[in-house]
């Protein structure tokens, strides 16, 4: 296997309150699914290692409370999950091979139980407004959003009293946009554009697998398992790859639902990343991105396409 295509993982087990220690578990046998949309509810990783010495697995357990998944290939490589442990669980699936699960969320306890008691000064920026509700949160903001939140100052001060995600909720609307949690930083996506960023091609050469097809959640496609494929950012799909359904005029005059019911796929260019969701086996076939996207105005700013690796 050239270079281009090896795989390559590292999975460590961190600790709140001694960040700078973990434990590695990368070279043991482990099978993922990590689960990222553009929703407000936390992200969420499976993930199942292999034949851990019951001395490691009781270390994991009763020491370590984090968890960072990185995976990709040689050239390719970056954090696809990062968040707390929730659950383990400790099992065999034969008489020969024990497991460990890890259950985990991204953010989950700043997105449940994030509470902000603030007072905004008059004049407060939409920017100021949102750290100051991410800090309540206990979370960070991503840089970006210093540039997407174009709404006005508040003519009078405010009180911040409840859950973080209420007010910023409140923020994302104001601002004509969506917010989520992506590996710990509250995160920004204006609802008719796109992070900024390099535009990932995929297609036969850029290791595209299958057909994509355009569906009423919009156009679904899988490729070999890419770390830079992320919520809000974009990739570059040719419209004549993608498989669509026609509705033809039914009983009703005029009816024709392929505009309401099917992903637009008339122009080539950039799709939206709505949902990205990684699959993996290090001793198995599985090490895919699926993708559910959206395709952008043909209007909107056109970004450089990237090739995979």
């Amino acid at each position: 296997m050239s270079v281009q295509f090896e795989r390559s993982i590292s999975l460590t087990l961190t600790s709140g309150s001694s960040p700078q220690t973990g434990l590695d578990l990368s070279d043991l046998h482990i099978k993922f699914t990590v689960s990222n949309a553009d929703v407000e509810t936390p992200n969420i990783a499976i993930i199942r290692i292999y034949n851990v010495s019951d001395a490691t697995a009781r270390k994991a357990i009763n020491e370590f409370d984090g968890v960072v998944l990185q995976a990709g290939y040689k050239n390719n490589t970056g954090i696809i999950f990062r968040g707390t442990v929730k659950q383990f669980k400790r099992g065999r699936e034969s008489n020969v091979d024990n497991f460990l699960d890890i259950y985990a969320a991204d953010s989950d306890l700043a997105y449940n139980f994030g509470f902000v008691n603030k007072t905004l000064a008059e004049g407060s920026t939409p920017q100021q407004q949102a750290a100051q509700i991410a800090n309540g949160m206990g979370a960070s903001l991503d840089p970006n959003m210093n540039n997407l939140l174009t709404g006005g100052a508040l003519p009078r001060g405010k009180v911040l009293f409840g859950l973080g995600r209420v007010y910023m909720g409140d923020i994302a609307n104001t601002n004509s946009g969506r917010w989520s949690l992506q590996q710990g930083k509250i995160t920004f996506v204006p609802l008719d554009g796109y992070l900024p960023g390099v535009a990932v091609k995929i297609n036969s050469l850029t290791g595209m697998i299958g057909i994509p097809e355009a569906t009423d959640n919009g156009v679904s496609v899988q490729c070999l398992l890419n770390p830079q494929i992320k919520i809000g950012n974009t990739v570059q799909i040719n419209a004549r790859d993608i498989t669509r359904t026609e509705v033809k005029e039914q009983i009703f005059p005029n009816y024709n639902s392929a505009p309401a019911l099917f992903a637009n796929v008339t122009y080539d260019g950039l799709y939206r990343v709505l949902v990205a969701e990684h699959e993996g086996d290090t001793r198995g076939t599985p090490w895919y991105t699926k993708i559910i996207c959206l395709s952008l105005d043909p209007a909107s700013k056109v970004v450089r396409g990237g090739d995979f690796g």
